[in-house]
């Protein structure tokens, strides 16, 4: 099949907290790319955000995790330069990373999320932390990270104050939503409409739940199972496909996108977020999926890419 683009630069790298995540993605992707006959060229962004694309470049693949890759930065500086990038634009990309803005476009279409609210900073007056407005466990998320930083899980009084008083490090706005217990899946979807086999994350009981070490770190200890391979979770399956697709159309996504959710031991589905950008290391969801699909990496990455687009 021919090629729209052939120079295609592969963004990673960046000064976001998950560079390193970013550094191995886009070395993988800029691989398969190659592999797939494009002239692909890893460009690092340096960790003040500024980058500059090789000579020719008719396409930009992202591969930058976290603030300014996924949250509309890059995208806005693209467009700028007028050439042609991988996943949305730079408005659907601010609401898919922030977690509250992605909540209130999720509740609009009708797809579940969990009960919460947003707190701000300035609520946590003179130190004074106030009780949470919901019952206990839930959990409290930066709004605008990736990969598990600035999540808390809080089960006591004394783990909420903590909570609280840590996450604000990481901007002026935080989710609290009720905690769901039961298993995690995640369901990526890639194109308009190209649903990929979701992936349930088991991570070791040591670490409990599945935090940044357990997706990039606990080879040994973090389990991943295809839920479509077991009979008893098919209508589970089916109905998770469709709250993807409607979540990835709820917010306007284009690309690629990966949807993460909480599934009830009684089977009730609640989304938790969009991640516009997913990861591409050996241990990332994205890949497996594809694998699982019957589409080889080089051929996964050569459909994003030719989606490209500007704005």
């Amino acid at each position: 099949m021919k090629h729209r683009f052939n120079r295609v630069a592969v963004l990673l790298g960046g000064g976001s907290s998950e560079r390193e995540i970013s550094l191995l993605s886009g070395a993988a992707v800029a691989g398969a790319l190659r592999e797939a006959g494009y002239d692909a060229v890893e460009t690092e962004v340096s960790r003040e955000n500024r980058f500059t694309l090789p000579e020719g470049t008719e396409a930009v693949f992202i591969m930058l995790h976290g603030a300014y890759g996924e949250d509309g930065g890059v995208q806005s500086e693209l467009d700028r330069l007028g050439v042609p990038y991988t996943g949305s634009n730079a408005a659907v990309s601010r609401v898919c990373f922030d977690k509250q803005l992605s909540r209130e476009a999720f509740a609009a279409a009708g797809v579940p999320v969990a009960p919460g609210y947003l707190l701000r900073a300035d609520a946590v007056a003179g130190g004074v932390v106030p009780p949470p407005a919901l019952a206990l466990p839930v959990v409290v998320k930066a709004t605008r990270q990736g990969s598990s930083v600035g999540v808390y899980i809080v089960h006591t009084s004394k783990e909420w104050a903590a909570a609280v008083r840590d996450v604000f490090r990481y901007g002026d706005a935080a989710v609290v939503e009720t905690f769901i217990p039961g298993r995690e899946w995640s369901v990526p979807v890639i194109g308009e409409d190209t649903v990929l086999p979701g992936m349930e994350m088991i991570p070791s009981a040591a670490r409990g739940w599945y935090d940044f070490t357990a997706k990039y770190s606990d080879d040994a200890g973090t389990v991943y199972a295809f839920p479509e391979d077991n009979p008893a979770d098919a209508a589970l399956v089916a109905r998770s496909r469709e709250i993807a697709l409607q979540a990835y159309r709820a917010v306007g996504a284009r690309g690629m996108g990966r949807i993460d959710m909480r599934i009830t031991p009684e089977g009730e589905i609640f989304v938790l977020e969009i991640n516009n950008i997913p990861g591409c290391t050996h241990h990332s969801i994205l890949p497996q999926a594809g694998r699982k699909a019957g589409i080889a990496f080089p051929e996964l990455c050569s459909r994003i890419l030719e989606s490209a687009a500007c704005g």
